[in-house]
């Protein structure tokens, strides 16, 4: 009958909360890098789609699929944006890389995105 024997077994609350919620911030803050990384790769697709499309267009000017394309990653925010512009004489390929935006830089990833149009009135 000497001492009362704990009914506490493991942490307690207060640790319990601690660890529970700098997991929850690491997954969060995964799901906004991953996020992040497929926005990235969707806006390359778009600024090769954007550039392919503007020098396809009939009497485009030389240098117009390469503007459009890095302005569109630009804007985006793709980091480092390099375009290639190919032209044959009956369609242009355009060609955007990139490095996609990270909040952190544990997850920062070159990204590729190709385009392939017909040019019009060929």
């Amino acid at each position: 009958m000497g001492r009362e024997q704990s009914r506490e077994r493991g942490m307690t609350e207060s640790v319990q909360w601690a660890v529970l919620g700098t997991a929850l911030m690491l997954c969060l803050l995964g799901l906004v890098e991953a996020g992040l990384m497929l926005h990235g790769r969707s806006v390359a697709v778009s600024a090769a789609l954007a550039g392919a499309k503007a020098q396809a267009a009939l009497y485009a000017a030389p240098g117009a699929g390469k503007l459009a394309a890095a302005s569109t990653a630009a804007a985006g925010g793709l980091i480092d944006v390099q375009v290639t512009v190919t032209v044959t004489s009956s369609s242009v390929t355009v060609q955007v890389d990139g490095q996609t935006p990270s909040l952190t830089g544990w997850m920062q990833q070159r990204t590729h995105a190709e385009s392939t149009r017909p040019l019009e009135g060929q």
